[in-house]
């Protein structure tokens, strides 16, 4: 199998997506248990699930979004 450039591109473009991505959502996560905590809760799901919902957050993004992005532009490209 070989490597296309466009490919190689496709996936520089989906990490830099990923990347932005999973910043969002940590911030989104972040904010949820920050207002859960200071209405007088204990953080609710996002601190009990805080590592997996971490892991998840960072996984799929970061590492499907270049997959994707490999295949796609390997596909376009021809």
């Amino acid at each position: 199998m070989s490597i296309s450039i466009a490919g190689l591109v496709g996936a520089a473009v989906g990490l830099y997506i990923g990347w932005l991505d999973w910043k969002i959502l940590k911030g989104i996560l972040q904010a949820s248990e920050t207002k859960n905590r200071q209405a007088g809760g204990d953080g609710g799901a996002v601190a009990k699930h805080k590592a997996l919902l971490g892991a998840l957050i960072f996984g799929v993004p970061v590492i499907g979004f270049p997959i994707i992005g490999y295949w796609a532009a390997s596909a376009l490209a021809g």
